[in-house]
Order: structure tokens, then sequence, then C-alpha cells
């Protein structure tokens, strides 16, 4: 009470002292004056010189005037001040603890660091608000010790409107590896980059799931968001820049480099639902090297549990011992079971991580810099499959091991580890930037609580089901040179770079994939809940990439910038590629500047996705079926007239607005359309043709033992249009500081047309001529196609209000996740096809307050999904949608599905174990959440 009652005195003593001074027309004579330059050396118009007197916390402003001048007068003698300066493109720099002498003038001149941008550009110099392309740079170094999100993926989806992340459930690896999509593209349509070089890709190919099937990504969560200084997110093709997948855009990682000091990050958090407990230590240190270099080190612990979602169990879709509902009570109450002992997981898996990074530079002299960066993640997964119950799997219910059934786990250990070391050269007016990246991803599964039903009583209960190892070198060489003379000033680089890929599919223990032939008849042979890696499915592959660039940006006029690149480059699987990027910004008022690119791209296929191969197990509600996903060298792939795999190519055009009517205010609208030819996509599931119309795929798919097949295939041609707004306001607000942001994406993609081999035209006619999918098992189904076109959110906004006032600071989130449309799963595969899904708008609210007790320390307390918002769940988005195309009603369908199937129709599929989807946004609910940071060296 002491201290609260000494505060709210020193506050009421400090603004009579001032509405004294003020009334009697007296002057302190005390002021505070200076100067505002950046550390290029121009003047600063505009900036914001903010003094805070902290007793009283009475804020007094100034901006800077045409030469670069403010002054604050007539400001209270004593403190402490806290005196705080921002220029938009400009590191923010605060002063604190500064004292005033009354009647004294006392000068502060600031220099502020150029909030320079890394990705888009190859000059130093160049700022967020002077790029020719769109970029969102997101401060870590601010944003996470507030935010509920702690690892990467999930805090960039609530951080980047264009940029999309949601965690699958029930997807196999895609449980343990967040996908991430870039204004609606692919996952793999987007380059990720740390400190401005090639990150290697996850070996996981998503073949499950809601978001990026069929694609290879990045796995974000291998990186420690504390190890961060920021991130830059270029929202443009840059293929031309920095080679394959840079088609929607580019991500850049930038570790911290600060050569003292550190921090101590701890965070935990659980839904009110009581699961999902997340915890969080992390570590960062800052050490000098020499006289100016620098290792800067950081290390995490991080756990998060496994969430469920209730649901009731429903006859028609998951029954337990029978279909027939009085045979399922009675056999209920005979095993002394209830539905509640039989809960399917469906949330989040289970995950634990252990990470460490580094970021290292040390000058030799003013000429030779060395500098190394890398990390390392281990994971361990624990995620679930659908339960094997006596209902729909009898063959495979071993009663002396699982006499009522199973629900297999899908654990996982990934190991992922890079590491850069290069050289920086001054050779005399020119750069070369020589490096070395080693980058290596490695994911094994292992099976626990399943067996092999083909062994009977003899099956173990877990088993090691191989896995997949991704390897990548890339070498680079890059000149770069500025001419400050040259128009207004041109930067010229050229280099090239040589990329050595590896993939390796590894076998697993032979009872995860083997037929024994001991157990009940019609037994499934290998591991439930996931088969292992046949030896024959094994593979080892390489792959190399040689290439060439040259980039010329140059400053027309001061006002006027156009830059240009060119690419070569040579795969040693299926040819060159030669490539181009234009862009230029031009600046046509003091508050105006309009800028524009267009640009070729081109990813070449994964090498996943070249080699990959493997029997899945399918959960139906008929048991598990055998799908074999073949790759274009196979047998089988030849029997479908399936060809070698082509790069995707793309035409990216933009144009844009930078609006900056004042220092506190910038807004910037951005559209876009992006082209691409020859899309990578997994074709439907096909299995025995009965019509006799495929014989040799017929004859091959028996040859492999398998059910049904798909493949890779360039199928597609698609279009993207969309719009980025952002807006930013910063500024006073009585005694604190106001920030509010606006971020939103609007966003659309088309299928113009699709390619589908001779054999299989009979099952592909495209679309009605209304413009609709055809129904039916087509050679590319509904569902790849309808997330294709709408499986990303059509909008995407979010809206960011910050107050802060003195030690407190209050943070308010409010997201808003537009409409998702999809198709449903067609496991049977049903020739009907399934039902269409509309997952209706929905909008979220994160509230959080910090409090600084000291000026080392951070106290955050805050609330994810403030009213408990949830997406729709399947069966409300079936409402909300459709029948199978060719019905008028679910009853006329549902009446003609009973007729021929004589059962009734249990679409959409696992509609009671697996209630929702992960394609919009999280389903977990309200979530609450503490967060400490300790700041070392302040």
């Amino acid at each position: 009470m002491t201290q609260v009652f000494t505060r709210v005195f020193s506050l009421l003593l400090g603004v009579l002292l001032l509405l004294t001074q003020v009334a009697q027309g007296q002057s302190t004579g005390t002021s505070i004056a200076g100067s505002v330059s950046s550390a290029t050396g121009d003047i600063l118009v505009g900036a914001t010189v903010a003094a805070i007197h902290l007793p009283s916390g009475i804020r007094r402003t100034a901006t800077t005037d045409g030469t670069g001048q403010y002054a604050i007068p007539e400001v209270l003698a004593g403190g402490p001040y806290t005196v705080q300066v921002a220029h938009p493109g400009h590191r923010t720099q605060l002063l604190t603890n500064v004292f005033l002498v009354a009647g004294q003038t006392v000068q502060f001149p600031f220099t502020l660091a150029v909030a320079t941008l890394a990705v888009g550009t190859r000059r130093t110099d160049r700022t967020v608000l002077e790029s020719p392309v769109p970029v969102d740079v997101i401060d870590m170094r601010e944003l996470l010790p507030v935010v509920p999100q702690t690892d990467l993926s999930q805090l960039l989806n609530f951080s980047v409107a264009s940029f999309n992340s949601t965690r699958q459930t029930s997807a196999d690896g895609a449980d343990h590896v967040d996908p991430i999509s870039l204004r609606g593209m692919a996952p793999d349509q987007s380059l990720v980059l740390v400190n401005g070089k090639r990150l290697h890709t996850t070996a996981l190919i998503n073949l499950l799931g809601s978001r990026g099937v069929g694609s290879v990504g990045y796995d974000l969560n291998t990186i420690s968001a504390n190890a961060l200084d920021r991130v830059e997110v270029l929202r443009d093709g840059a293929a031309a820049q920095y080679g394959s997948d840079a088609i929607a855009g580019v991500m850049n990682f930038t570790l911290k480099s600060a050569n003292k000091g550190g921090n101590v990050l701890l965070n935990t958090g659980i839904t009110t639902e009581g699961d999902g407990l997340t915890g969080l230590l992390s570590l960062n240190r800052g050490l000098r090297l020499g006289q100016k270099g620098f290792l800067n080190l950081t290390a995490d612990a991080d756990y998060r549990g496994a969430t469920t979602r209730h649901y009731t169990r429903n006859i028609v879709s998951w029954p337990v011992f029978s279909y027939n509902a009085n045979e399922e009570k009675a056999r209920l109450a005979a095993s002394g079971k209830t539905y509640d002992d039989f809960e399917q997981v469906n949330g989040d898996a289970k995950i634990r991580n252990l990470r460490g990074m580094y970021n290292l530079r040390l000058p030799f002299t003013d000429k030779v810099a060395f500098y190394s960066f890398g990390g390392y993640n281990f994971r361990r997964g624990e995620a679930v499959a659908p339960w094997v119950l006596p209902a729909s799997a009898d063959a495979d219910i071993v009663e002396s091991i699982f006499p009522y059934g199973y629900q297999p786990n899908i654990n996982t250990r990934i190991h992922d580890a890079s590491g850069t070391a290069g050289f920086v050269f001054g050779l005399g007016q020119w750069s070369l930037d020589v490096s070395q990246v080693l980058g290596r991803n490695s994911l094994r599964y292992d099976i626990s609580n399943t067996l092999n039903s083909s062994l009977g009583s003899n099956s173990p209960r877990q088993f090691d089901a191989g896995g997949l190892v991704f390897t990548q070198s890339v070498s680079n060489a890059t000149f770069s040179r500025l001419f400050p003379k040259l128009l207004a000033g041109t930067n010229v680089a050229f280099g090239g770079e040589f990329r050595h890929d590896r993939y390796e599919i590894v076998a697993g223990e032979k009872g995860s994939y083997f037929d024994y032939a001991q157990g009940k008849e019609g037994a499934s042979a290998g591991a439930q809940g996931f088969i292992g890696f046949d030896p024959a499915f094994a593979v080892d592959g390489t792959r190399n990439n040689v290439g060439a660039f040259a980039d010329v940006e140059a400053d027309v006029t001061k006002k006027w910038t156009v830059g240009t690149a060119l690419r070569f480059e040579n795969y040693s699987d299926f040819g060159s590629a030669f490539i181009y990027k234009v862009d230029t910004r031009l600046q046509l008022a003091k508050a105006l500047a309009v800028r524009a690119a267009y640009n070729t791209g081109f990813r070449a296929p994964a090498l996943q996705q070249v080699l990959y191969r493997q029997l899945t197990l399918l959960p139906t509600s008929e048991g598990a079926r055998y799908s074999g996903l073949f790759n274009n060298q196979s047998n089988v792939a030849r029997a479908a007239g399936i060809g070698s795999l082509r790069p995707e190519k793309s035409r990216n055009l933009s144009a844009g607005l930078v609006i900056t009517p004042t220092a506190s205010l910038t807004f910037t609208a951005d559209a876009y359309q992006i082209d691409i030819d020859d899309r990578i996509l997994l074709s439907g599931i096909f299995g025995i043709d009965t019509t006799g119309a495929r014989p040799a795929l017929n004859q091959a798919l028996l040859a492999a033992n398998a059910d049904n097949a798909q493949f890779f295939t360039n199928a597609a041609n698609t279009r993207t249009r969309g719009l980025d707004l952002v807006a930013t306001y910063r500024n006073a607000l009585g005694r604190g500081s106001l920030n509010v942001s606006l971020a939103a994406n609007f966003n659309n993609t088309r299928i113009r047309s699709l390619q589908v081999p001779l054999q299989f035209q009979n099952l592909q006619t495209d679309r009605t001529s209304e413009g609709r999918l055809k129904p039916g098992n087509d050679y590319l189904d509904q569902r790849q196609l309808s997330l294709l076109e709408t499986g990303n959110p059509a909008s995407k906004l979010i809206l960011s209000t910050g107050y802060d006032i003195k030690k407190f600071s209050v943070l308010l989130r409010n997201f808003y996740f537009g409409q998702v449309k999809s198709y449903d799963f067609n496991f049977d595969p049903l020739d009907e096809g399934s039902v269409y899904m509309v997952f209706r708008p929905k909008t979220t609210t994160d509230l959080s307050l910090s409090y600084r007790p000291v000026k080392a320390l951070s106290l955050t307390a805050g609330v994810n999904n403030v009213f408990d918002v949830y997406p729709d769940d399947i069966m409300t988005a079936t409402r909300n949608g459709r029948a199978p195309d060719g019905f008028k009603s679910f009853d006329e369908f549902n009446a003609y599905y009973l007729a021929k199937y004589g059962k009734p129709s249990n679409l959409p599929y696992d509609f009671d174990i697996l209630p929702y989807q992960s394609q919009q946004m999280p389903f977990n609910g309200r979530f609450v959440y503490l967060k400490a940071v300790y700041t070392v060296g302040l």
C-alpha cells in the first residue's frame, strides 16, 4: 500500500507542478533538443521524439523539422526520463535513465540504424518502404515475449495475413510437421532462407490431412523463435533471385547477432478444456569474439500436450462391435465397456523438442570476415490413428492381445541439423561472399499399441516402421558492388551456385510390413495404423543442380528505382530453366509511391516427389485399404501412362501503392496474379478396373499387391489472384503510446485447365456446364482440386492494437479467418464422390497484459481465443454445403446410398471420431498462458 500511495502522490505532485507553471506563465527553462539522422548520414524529417517523465507518467512529444532538428520545451526538471525516437524504415532507439537540470537545455543527437532488408534485394541500404516489392518485417524481440504462440509456424500464422499454417490431425507424418502456405500457394512454392542462405526442406511428403496434400515443405518449428532478431516475408515471386521454389515468395529468418547480454524465456499454458499443456524454457546469450566478432547462442526445451475435442461415437460411422444397434448394445454390455473406453484422440499430437542454434561472425581484417551459423533440433512426436475395432476390422482383432480393439500410436523421431560457413572478402570496391550450406532432415516412424494381425497372437505390439532422410548441400559464390555515381546509385551482383540433393527411404523391420498369413482369414499385413516401409519400396537417389545469376538494381533518379534479375539453372534429372524478373518503384510525391514487378519462375519437382513410394493404410469404416503411392519410375506408373515429372513454371505480376501521410502512419496495398503451369498434384485413387479399359494397370497393381494406386503428376494450370493490405500507426496517446496495425489478405485460386493421360480421360471431363467439378472418382479427385482452389481461407485479417503506459502494456489482437470450401475424403472410393463442405468465416480474439516490475523483467498473462470460438465441425460444414454432385438433396442421396450399398450413408467420413478438419483455423478453443522474460545485460 505504501508503494501505491507513493506512486499516486508522485503522479499528482508532478501534474500539479506542471499546471502551476503553465497557469503562472512561468517557463522552467528546462528543455530537450537535438537532431535525428540515419546511420547513412541522411537527416530524418518527421521522426517522432517522445520524452516520458516516469514519476508522473507525463509524456511530451515533438517531430523533427526539415533539417532534422527537434525541440521539447518547458519540461519538468529532474527525472528519470525515458526518451524514445522512431522513424519509418529505421530501428526505434530508446534512451533510459535521463535526468534534466533546471533551466538548462540538454542536447541529444540521435543516429538511427536503418531497418534494411536482407531479402528481395542485394543492396545493403534498402529499407522496407523503399522496396519495389512488398515485404513484411516481424520484430521477434518485441513480439515473442507477449504472444501465446512459441513455435514459429503458428507465430507467423497469427502475425502475417498472407501466411497460413494449421496443425494437422490423423494425417500420419503431417501431425508432426506443420505445413505452411504463402498467398494461397502450396508449402513447396515458397522458399525459406536463414541469414539469406537456403534452408533444406523436410524429408516428409504430406499425403493425408487438409493442407498441402502431395507437397514437400519446410519444418519451420526446427528454428528457435528466441534465436531470431526478425523475420522478413517477401510477398512476391523471387525465383530469378534465389532459385527454385520461390514462386509465392520468400521467408528470411535473421538470427540474433548481439555480442553481449541475452535472455531467459519461460512460457506455459493450457486450454480451458484442461488439455494441450505447453511449456517452454529458452536461453539466449551473446558473447564477444575478439574486438568486433560475436557468438550468439540459443537453447530451447519445449513440450506440447495432446488435445482431444469431444464427440459422440456414431454407429453409422464408427461402431465398436456391430453396425446393428441391438447387437452393439448387447456386446458393449457383455464386455463391460462404454463408448468412453474407446475415445478417439483427435486433436494436436504430443510433441517434445530440444533445439540449439548459433550465429557467429569473426572479422580477421577490415577486408576479410568469417561467418557461420546453424542449429540442431530433436523432436519426439506421438500421434494416433483411428481405432481398429471388431465392427469394421474383425480380421485384425487378436483376442489374446487386444480383445476389444486398439488405437495405434504413430510416433516419430525427427533429427534436423543444418550448418553454414562462409567468408566475406573485400576486393577493392567489390564484395565476395563464398558459403557452404549443409542440411539434413531425418524422420523415423515407430508404431506402438498396435500389431501385425497376420502374425496372430505372436505379434509384437510395437514396430520400427522405417523412415525418410533428405540431405542438401549448397555451395554459393556471390560478387556484388554498389556504384554510387552510376545514375543515382546502381548495385550489381552476380554469382553461381551448386546444389546436391539426396533422398532416402529406409526400410522398417520385417514385422512392420510383411504378411505372415498366420492370423485370421483376411487379416491385414504390416503394422496397423501405419504400415512400415517395405525393402522393395526403399530408395536412395540423388540430384545435382548448377545455377548462375545476375542482378542489377539501379536508382535511375533519387525517386525512381528499377531492378532486374536473370537466372539459369540446369538439373541432372530434368534439364534446364531460364527465368527473369523486373521490378520498379516510383516516388510520385512525398507521401505516395507506386511499385510493380513481373517475374517468371519455376519449381523443380522435389526429389521426394520424384522418388517417393509406399503402401499406405487408408482408414475406412470397412477396414484398412492398401493404397500404393507409386513413383513415376515404377512399373505401375508406366502401365498407367504417367510420364516423368516436369518443373512447374510460373508468371507473377504485382502492383502496389506505398502511402506515408505522416511519420506515424503507413499504408501499403499490393495486388497480384500468379499463373502456374504444369502444377504437380497427387492423383486420385484407382483400384482394379472391372471394365477392362486398363488391363496393363490392373496387372501391375496385382503384381504390386496393392488395392489401388496414386501418382504424382503434372496435372493442372492454375491462376491465383489476390490483394494484400497493410496499415500501421504508432503515436502518443495520453500518457502512453498507441500502436495499431491492420493486415489483410484476399485470395482466389482457379484451375484454368487440367492435363489427363489418355486412358483416364473417360474419368475426367473437367467440369459441368455450370462450371462445377464433375462427380465421382476422377483421375484428379474432387477433394484435391477443391483444396487447391478453396482450401485456404478466402480472406484473412489481423487487427492488432497495443497500448504502452509506464510499466504496463496491453495487446488486443483480432483475427478473421475467411470461408473455406472443399469436398470430403473419398476413401472407399465411391463412384458418387463425396459431400461438399463449407466452413463459414470465424473471428477470434487474443488479449494479453504485460508488466515490467524492473527494467530487465517482463511478465505477461494472456488468453488466446478469448471467446472460445471453434471452426464449423464437418457435420455443420456439410449442412452448409451440399450432397454429392448429381443429387439435389441429402435425402435423395441417402436413399440412393441405402439402396445401392445396403446400409446408411456414413458421409462425411469419420464425422463422429474426427469432428474437425485442419484447414481454416485451430480447433483447440480457448487457451490461457503465462510468459516471463528476463533480459541479461540491461
